[in-house]
């Protein structure tokens, strides 16, 4: 039994307790079989704990694989994400530029018709400004030669009275003294009629004058008129920045796992061997044998692993 065949050679008469070398025997298998069950359990327990800490390194090795897959499909879907989002505020950014440029060249466009509508009034006035002025001047200058013409004639009036008088004054035969003094009351009367004509043509041409001059007075005073209601000409707006790219957020690509991430590939414990209970049992039953050999006196020959031993006797 296990391993180990003996046999026994009885060199004398049987004289053993049988009894007694039976149970020995029993006594021996029953261990070997007790060891065997015992080595067969550990061995059985031995195999169930490597076959699952196996399986279980296997699951956890493609849990952390599918980890890594699930993170890698991540990060690749938020790139794309922060790709589609940056696209759109950038393209938002540009129509709202291009929005605004167009705005800006309209405003612009109406400041311009609101100019040259204002340098259209400007014009017309400065052009009824100086029709005005001319107006008033042919006014004041035919004054001026109505006044002219009316004072001539009473000048003439004057000295056709005078001249009447003087021919009367001969007519009548006037002569001496009395005729040089009625000669000279004429031509003094004719001298301070002429003085007076002459004094108000002076102050006609005076007043000729201030009227002219406070005609270009009020024109110059419509001008700066016209000038202070005159538009500026606008100015065009620099042009706003072009908008910048919407900055992209970086993502940290998922590290590939290596095999030290999965750690240690389990091994499996040391077997338990039946061989020593079965030579435990063997040794036993050899013992009862010895023993009983012993005590009874006879003398037997056995062979144990190709070797002849004596138990007993003398």
């Amino acid at each position: 039994m296990g391993g180990t065949i003996c046999t026994w050679l009885l060199s004398e008469d049987l004289s053993v307790d049988p009894i007694s070398a039976i149970l020995g025997i029993g006594s021996a298998v029953m261990g070997g079989l007790a060891g065997q069950a015992e080595a067969d359990a550990q061995n059985a327990a031995i195999n169930a704990q490597h076959k699952y800490s196996t399986q279980a390194w296997r699951y956890g090795k493609r849990s952390t694989m599918a980890d890594w897959r699930h993170s890698t499909k991540q990060w690749r879907l938020n790139e794309k994400n922060e790709e589609t989002l940056g696209a759109f505020k950038d393209a938002t950014n540009l129509q709202d530029w291009l929005y605004n440029l167009k705005i800006q060249d309209f405003e612009y466009a109406s400041q311009m018709k609101q100019y040259a509508k204002s340098e259209k009034i400007y014009g017309q006035q400065l052009t009824f400004n100086q029709m005005a002025q001319a107006a008033a001047n042919e006014a004041e200058y035919r004054k001026m030669e109505d006044t002219m013409k009316e004072m001539a004639f009473q000048n003439q009036d004057i000295v056709i009275k005078a001249l009447q008088s003087e021919g009367i004054a001969a007519v009548k035969g006037q002569q001496g003294r009395s005729a040089e003094k009625m000669e000279q009351a004429e031509f003094a009367a004719l001298g301070r009629n002429q003085a007076i004509l002459a004094e108000s043509l002076l102050s006609a041409k005076a007043d000729t004058a201030s009227a002219l001059r406070k005609i270009a007075n009020d024109k110059f005073g419509a001008d700066l008129a016209a000038e202070a209601s005159r538009m500026l000409r606008p100015d065009r707006l620099p042009q706003p920045p072009k908008p910048l790219a919407t900055p992209r957020a970086e993502y940290l690509k998922p590290r590939k796992p290596k095999a030290f991430d999965f750690g240690p590939k389990p091994v499996k414990g040391a077997m338990a061997s039946s061989t020593g209970s079965w030579m435990g049992a063997a040794t036993q039953g050899l013992s009862s044998i010895a023993g009983a050999i012993g005590s009874s006196g006879s003398k037997y020959d056995f062979t144990l692993g190709g070797r002849t031993n004596s138990l007993g006797g003398a």
